[in-house]
């Protein structure tokens, strides 16, 4: 994974049993487990290659399994952001349960996802839960898309979390790449006649090209100096502009968050 999964010190698991005590339980187990199934990978990467084969073979379904691990904990995690996004007044009492757990970024994670789901016309948020819909492995490597963000975002001088958080929204890092109905293309959803004017020539198709395309519309539509009226013209809607801006806050706090939106509404 491309985002440390190193935590605080591990916290005991002593909630009141209310509701907002058991989604407090649930999310300190998953960052527990997040934590040792990093550990578990560190710990078998640094290993030396064995001699035998098949015990190169063991050593490798170690590895698959205790990536798999990161990632499960990453979704119990995932539905327990969800519901504090559908529960809105139990924000702050979730927030004194879980103390001292790994939460920068969780308020901004939060008001992002409620933008989200008013873009996509939700009307009520409490019953929104996660859903295993593509591939985990149906999108770049992650760190190779952290690369091509922050390739991108510095040769146009614009903060890279907005390109992280806009091939979220717009492709779920390009699981989801169109044509759209509106016939948009690509990882970073271009129609056809703005990648004519931002591509350069590249790939619409190319997570790389497609990156740093967006990052040059950003520039030219007012980036760094007005993200929001930049983001406004990628997409013109309130909701969008607060989604972005929100998921792009909470990487920036923690980059944990990008590893986290990348598994979320994944399988395998």
């Amino acid at each position: 994974m491309a985002a440390a999964l190193s935590l605080a010190p591990l916290l005991p698991l002593a909630v009141p049993a209310t509701s907002v005590g058991r989604e407090a339980q649930q999310f300190l187990g998953a960052q527990q487990a997040m934590a040792a199934a990093s550990a578990r990978v560190a710990s078998l990467e640094a290993e030396p290659p064995p001699a035998a084969a098949v015990d190169q073979v063991r050593q490798w379904l170690q590895v698959e399994q205790a990536q798999f691990d990161e990632r499960q904990a990453l979704r119990s995690e995932q539905a327990v952001v969800y519901w504090l996004a559908g529960h809105q007044d139990q924000e702050q009492g979730f927030l004194r349960q879980v103390s001292g757990a790994r939460t920068a970024g969780l308020p901004d994670a939060v008001q992002g996802l409620r933008a989200l789901w008013r873009l996509g016309g939700i009307d009520d948020p409490s019953q929104m839960t996660p859903r295993e819909l593509r591939p985990f492995d149906g999108a770049a490597p992650l760190d190779e898309l952290l690369q091509d963000y922050q390739s991108a975002g510095s040769s146009q001088g614009i903060d890279w979390t907005y390109l992280a958080a806009i091939n979220y929204v717009e492709s779920d890092f390009g699981r989801n790449d169109g044509p759209s109905d509106s016939g948009a293309l690509g990882p970073m959803q271009f129609l056809p006649s703005t990648w004519h004017e931002f591509g350069q020539g590249g790939d619409i198709m190319s997570p790389h090209d497609s990156i740093l395309a967006a990052a040059r519309f950003l520039r030219d539509a007012g980036a760094p100096e007005n993200y929001d009226q930049a983001v406004y013209r990628y997409n013109h809607d309130a909701d969008y502009v607060t989604a972005v801006d929100h998921l792009a806050a909470a990487i920036r706090a923690d980059q944990l968050w990008l590893t986290r939106l990348y598994y979320w509404n994944t399988y395998g």
